[in-house]
Order: C-alpha cells, then sequence, then structure tokens
C-alpha cells in the first residue's frame, strides 16, 4: 500500500481490492483454509474501516454486511479445540484415507464412482458467504478427499519408487448452484448427464424449501406429492407459508420428483434436505430423505 499510495485516491479503486479480499476468501473457504480466512476477515475490517473513514459513500452498510456475513458463516462451522495442550485443530469434514468406511459383503472396489455433483442450496434465511450457504460448504468438503502426502506414502515398506508410486485421486467435479432457476437447475442437470462417464454416479444434493401438495388426487403420481421450491422472481412472505396455502394449479417453479425421472437411466443418487423431502421417499426415488 506504500509503494503505490496514488491509486488509493479514488473510491473504485478501493472497492476493487475489498472485492479482491472476498473473493479470496470464498477461494480459501473452498480449500478450506479457516486459519488464513480468519486473518483475511481481520484484514478486510481493517480496510473497510478506512475506507469508510476516507470517503462518504452509500455502500458503507453494504460492506459491513459482508463482514457480518461472513463472521456468522465462521461461526457456524466453529473451529473446536482438541489437544490436551490447548492448541487449536481444525476439524473437517473431508474423507480421509483412514476413515473411508469398509465395503460391504459382495461389493467391488471400482464398480461405480462418483464423477460429478449437483450442490443446489435454495432455503430461505440461511448462513451464507457470497453465494455458499453452510449446508453448501459441508457437503462440498465431504465430497473432498483430503490432500494424500506423497512423501510419506513413498516411504512406506515395500514402496517402490517407480511402479508402486501410488496415482493421484481425482476428487468429483461439483456444480455449486445457489438459488437456481427451475431452467438453470435442469440445464446442469443435462450437461452433467451428458457428460457423465461409463460407470460413474451422479450425485444431487437438494437443500430447498419444500413445495407442498394442494390436495390429494385421484392419481397420485410423482407430481402430486410436490417437491422442492426453486428460484423465481417474486417475493417470499414468511418463509414457507406461501407454498402451504391453496393453489388452483401446481407450482410452476417447484422441481417435483417426476422432472429427475429422465436422469435415472444413468446410475443417480439423490440427497434431499427439506421440510418436504418425503416427496422423494413416496415416489420411490431412490434418495436419502431427512
Amino acid at each position: 500500500m506504500n509503494n503505490f499510495p496514488f491509486i488509493y485516491h479514488r473510491p473504485e479503486l478501493v472497492v476493487k481490492k475489498l472485492r479482491y479480499y472476498a473473493r479470496f476468501i470464498v477461494v480459501c473457504l473452498l480449500l478450506n483454509k479457516m486459519d488464513v480466512v480468519k486473518d483475511l476477515v481481520k484484514e478486510l475490517s481493517d480496510e473497510i474501516e478506512d475506507y469508510t473513514h476516507r470517503f462518504n459513500t452509500e455502500d458503507q452498510v453494504e460492506w459491513n454486511l459482508v463482514l457480518q456475513e461472513v463472521a456468522a458463516f465462521i461461526e457456524a462451522d466453529p473451529v473446536m479445540v482438541l489437544n490436551d495442550d490447548n492448541t487449536i485443530v481444525i476439524t473437517s469434514n473431508r474423507l480421509a484415507e483412514t476413515g473411508a468406511p469398509l465395503l460391504e459383503q459382495g461389493m467391488i472396489v471400482g464398480q461405480l464412482s462418483l464423477a460429478d455433483a449437483l450442490i443446489i442450496g435454495n432455503c430461505n434465511n440461511q448462513v451464507k458467504f457470497s453465494e455458499l450457504t453452510v449446508d453448501m460448504f459441508r457437503m462440498l468438503q465431504a465430497l473432498e478427499r483430503e490432500p494424500m502426502n506423497l512423501a510419506s506414502q513413498m516411504n512406506k515398506p515395500g514402496m517402490q519408487e517407480s511402479a508402486d508410486k501410488p496415482t493421484r485421486r481425482e476428487n468429483p467435479h461439483k456444480y455449486l448452484l445457489y438459488k437456481p432457476t427451475f431452467s438453470q437447475l435442469y440445464t446442469f442437470l443435462a450437461a452433467s448427464f451428458k457428460e457423465l462417464p461409463a460407470n460413474s454416479v451422479l450425485l444431487i444434493y437438494l437443500s430447498a424449501t419444500g413445495v407442498f401438495p394442494t390436495g390429494r388426487s385421484d392419481s397420485e403420481g410423482p407430481y402430486d406429492f410436490g417437491g422442492v421450491l426453486t428460484n423465481s422472481n417474486r417475493d417470499i412472505i414468511n418463509g414457507d407459508a406461501i407454498h402451504k396455502r391453496n393453489q388452483s394449479h401446481k407450482e410452476m417453479h417447484c422441481l417435483h420428483p417426476g422432472d429427475l425421472y429422465p436422469f435415472t437411466r444413468k446410475p443417480l443418487f439423490i440427497i434431499v434436505d427439506s421440510s418436504n423431502s418425503v416427496a422423494y421417499k413416496v415416489s420411490s426415488m431412490s434418495a436419502i430423505a431427512r
């Protein structure tokens, strides 16, 4: 900052710096670098304080809201003190090599592998930072493997330098969709379905407000139990209340279980985290509903 004092006399250039900090914080969150995130938040707070004192701008409240969001995000995913000497250990939801569950009897290694994952967050009043909610973040981390220390692997007895060198394991490709519209969600679904390799699985994680059926019909099919809400431009009143009222037509912004049927032509695993997750269970979808 001292080397280039002239570029900070214009507020729009300072805003670019603040946005850089915000983007950098998101990257460090995705990489699970919580210690770096806390340092960046402190620096961002100092930069915002300096910015608000030097310039009388209209976006002071917005930047203070950014600080509140990231502080709430860090608090919602806390760091735990586990060691006896009170050293801080950052707990991780990532899959470690020693923590992988054992295969059930009859299962074959490599028969199916997780290739793509759609992580969708569309709940109201949820802790988030930028376009990353806490539940999306935790699911994202659960689909990441802890980085392997190749040096320690090479020092294991019987490990050859050339032939037995461990191969790099790939994490699944992930799409993070924050409050997507129905058309956006379906576009990403179709793209993932098209590019899904052979012997691979597509995972869909749905965290969204529930849409409930308006009444019982004579023939209860995959479009008669409701589903979960996708994003629309209209206002939401009192959370779920607007979706429980009687309507003459089905909710056009609802993702029904039947909407996912075309994608079951390939291996599909669905996790529904919603107040109406039972709709996917009733419709005989292979899902984990809670």
